[in-house]
């Protein structure tokens, strides 16, 4: 079977953890709902507090599908020998107040990072549905501008005592993935659908300390500046991974303050950008990262990134479709 093949295979079929589209759906309906499942991260200050801290370092490759399977809350079976191959394993956990949390996996690219948790009820008694911890932190959001979610997910092969959290992160620069990653999670609340209120479950704070061995197979996508059209944008720099993109971009400063305004208030500034496959497919990039920094004289700098929702083989990447304009993909 071709790669493209594997993937058309994979791709027709996966669906997201049913207890993650369900939390979706409530999430969504739920007006009074203040801690949303999945919520946009911001640059935050490491908390420093007393916490109980384990420092692991991720293992080496598997191949018996483990990392895929750790990694199923985030996407389900698609492409599991690319999953297996990228991603890694973590197994760091801490435990506050009877509550263990857990880094189950890790997988990423250049720019991009997702990971996997399992929180656990250690007495064996059924979590809440609507838990959410009060405050997250990540290290590497103090690294870089960037954005992301972390959502809570639950799936029928889990216990009720037990549920998942799914983090994406997309930063505007390269990654430290070789680096320590530093997570702290504070206060573990619940929403009650009598009061609607949000009341402790339980306090602490749960600190993790853990290397990310993922495998970086980003690639540069050769092109010239591309002026897009509809835009005023010009890129000059393309990265691709079978997980992301990552886009450079220019500007004129003069522009900077309106260019959402012209397209709408469109938060991607009217930036569109899909994959079409060798087997005919074309794919929407959604969910991104649109950042304005600054630069020198006239000219200022952007960039723009997304995690795809699931992964891609590059071979079956054909070209990247921005603003109607594409751009050839070729494997080194």
């Amino acid at each position: 079977m071709t790669n493209s093949e594997r993937y058309r295979s994979a791709f027709s079929h996966v669906r997201a953890p049913s207890g993650c589209i369900q939390q979706a759906l409530e999430q969504a309906s739920s007006p009074q709902n203040a801690h949303p499942k999945r919520r946009p991260l911001r640059r935050m200050v490491i908390l420093a507090a007393a916490a109980a801290i384990l420092t692991m370092s991720v293992g080496a490759e598997l191949s018996d599908g483990s990392v895929s399977n750790l990694l199923a809350p985030l996407y389900g079976n698609a492409q599991t020998e690319l999953v297996d191959n990228v991603g890694r394993p973590v197994d760091a956990s801490v435990t506050v107040n009877g509550y263990t949390l857990t880094a189950d996996a890790v997988i990423g690219d250049r720019y991009n990072i997702a990971i996997v948790y399992t929180l656990t009820r250690d007495d064996g008694q059924p979590i809440p549905e609507n838990v959410s911890f009060d405050s997250y932190s990540n290290a590497y959001h103090n690294f870089s501008s960037g954005g992301g979610s972390w959502q809570y997910c639950r799936d029928g092969d889990l216990p009720d005592n037990q549920l998942r959290i799914v983090e994406r992160w997309t930063s505007s620069a390269v990654l430290p993935f070789f680096r320590g990653i530093h997570v702290v999670f504070e206060d573990l609340e619940f929403l009650d659908p009598q009061s609607g209120k949000w009341s402790t479950l339980a306090e602490g704070t749960w600190e993790l300390r853990f290397t990310a061995r993922y495998r970086d197979t980003t690639i540069s996508v050769p092109s010239e500046d591309i002026n897009v059209p509809g835009t005023k944008f010009q890129i000059y720099k393309i990265l691709l991974s079978p997980l992301g993109i990552h886009m450079d971009l220019k500007l004129r400063s003069a522009d900077t303050d309106d260019i959402r305004t012209q397209s709408g208030n469109d938060p991607n500034a009217g930036l569109t950008v899909s994959l079409h496959l060798a087997d005919g497919t074309d794919l929407a990039v959604e969910d991104c990262n649109l950042h304005f920094g600054g630069g020198e004289g006239s000219n200022w700098r952007g960039d723009y990134g997304a995690l795809f929702d699931q992964p891609i083989p590059l071979e079956d990447i054909q070209s990247i479709v921005i603003c109607g304009t594409e751009v050839p993909v070729e494997i080194p």
